[in-house]
């Protein structure tokens, strides 16, 4: 009988399996940095979430609202952007940017900027053109998972129980000290994503939650 022409072993196979074993081991070394890089959200436990912990939440959010609210969206290009979405900080980094001064923001832009420049030399092609296309923030999936990201901070937050990041680490003791700048923040996204007004009143819940969470007993 003779060898289906799927099980051959053919002429340079050995070369690709080689190229798949660097590919493979080069996205695994980036997966174990990437899982180290804390972000400042807090679990339940006190602990902090990671980016690669995060990447997971953004990825299972971004396809949920997209197949549910935004059904003309590619459900798997932004499962997609949302696995590489935070590739960068693997070399840059997590800056919190809430009450970020601009000098600040700017430095973290440059270190994100040429972190992505690096990765882009080393990543696997079909990793490397999704990074690129999504830091191009042109494709309508791109947007999207950019700004549900915005949206997940909090509802870890929510989650934390008493190990909340805004009472831990920025120290608010009221309402007031958590709104501020809210409305500039609200301003700023509607004018960076003005074709998600759905997204728009999902934040405005989903920070009313937050709020409500965070001080439950001083309201």
């Amino acid at each position: 009988m003779k060898e289906s022409v799927e099980n051959k072993i053919l002429d340079g196979d050995i070369e690709k399996a080689g190229q798949a074993h660097d590919y493979l081991l080069s996205l695994g070394r980036l997966c174990v940095r990437f899982a180290e890089v804390e972000r400042a959200p807090r679990y339940p436990s006190g602990d902090r979430e990671n980016d690669a912990e995060h990447s997971f939440h953004l990825a299972l959010s971004a396809t949920e609202l997209a197949a549910d609210y935004y059904p003309n969206l590619d459900l798997g290009l932004v499962s997609q952007f949302s696995i590489v979405h935070d590739l960068p900080e693997s070399y840059a980094g997590d800056v919190r940017t809430f009450g970020i001064s601009d000098e600040d923001l700017k430095m973290k832009e440059i270190a994100e900027q040429k972190a992505t420049e690096r990765l882009l030399k080393e990543l696997p092609p079909y990793t490397a053109q999704l990074l690129k296309r999504y830091e191009e923030q042109i494709e309508p999936e791109a947007r999207f998972v950019r700004f549900i990201d915005k949206l997940i901070p909090a509802i870890i937050n929510i989650m934390a129980g008493d190990a909340n990041t805004f009472m831990e680490d920025y120290g608010l003791t009221n309402v007031d000290e958590l709104n501020a700048g809210r409305d500039e923040r609200t301003a700023k996204l509607q004018k960076m994503f003005p074709e998600f007004q759905f997204i728009h009143l999902v934040r405005e819940l989903v920070s009313k939650t937050s709020v409500e969470h965070v001080f439950k007993d001083n309201l």
